[in-house]
């Protein structure tokens, strides 16, 4: 029988990158709130601008915010799969909004132009989180053989028909 452990993935990349990038969005949400302030257009174009060329308003702000901490609660999960999961996800995310603020179809976050610094920074963000969350689940992958235990997950194929082989449970004309 196996042995199934769940990896804690402490020196995981994946894990670093979480945190780091969950930091910079909290920040951006938190210095988006003093440029717009908590009051006046939640989701309606803005004249706001963070650093001078961000296009910011409340509901961009508050997207920062969620995301930046759902990264940072991804950091501290045990699991460090989950954290690799959510790393990538936050990745696919960005890379979508940046393709569609290139088609112009952001104006709820404010951003008001196609080849805005806020897409090509929602798109380099998007695609860095999206390698990062892959090379941390490619070095998870090399660690835990190295460790001597087993990766969680279904076994392989050939090994289950084995065992229903032995058991006599397992026809294969039957399938």
């Amino acid at each position: 029988m196996r042995e199934r452990s769940v990896s804690t993935g402490r020196g995981n990349v994946a894990r670093t990158f979480a945190l780091v990038i969950g930091l910079g969005y909290v920040a951006a949400g938190l210095i988006g709130f003093a440029v717009t302030g908590f009051s006046g257009p939640f989701s309606l174009n803005t004249d706001a601008q963070f650093l001078g060329f961000f296009d910011v308003n409340i509901f961009h702000n508050i997207v920062h915010l969620a995301i930046g901490l759902g990264l940072i609660v991804a950091w501290r999960m045990s699991d460090v799969t989950i954290t690799q999961g959510v790393l990538v996800g936050v990745g696919l995310f960005y890379i979508l909004a940046a393709l569609l603020g290139f088609l112009n179809y952001l104006q709820l976050i404010s951003i008001n132009a196609s080849l805005s610094v806020d897409n090509f920074f929602h798109l380099f963000t998007g695609a860095v989180a999206l390698i990062f969350g892959l090379i941390g689940v490619r070095q998870h992958e090399e660690e835990v053989p190295a460790r001597g235990v087993a990766p969680a997950g279904p076994r392989p194929i050939e090994e289950r028909r084995a065992q229903w082989a032995n058991a006599g449970e397992y026809r294969e004309e039957k399938y």
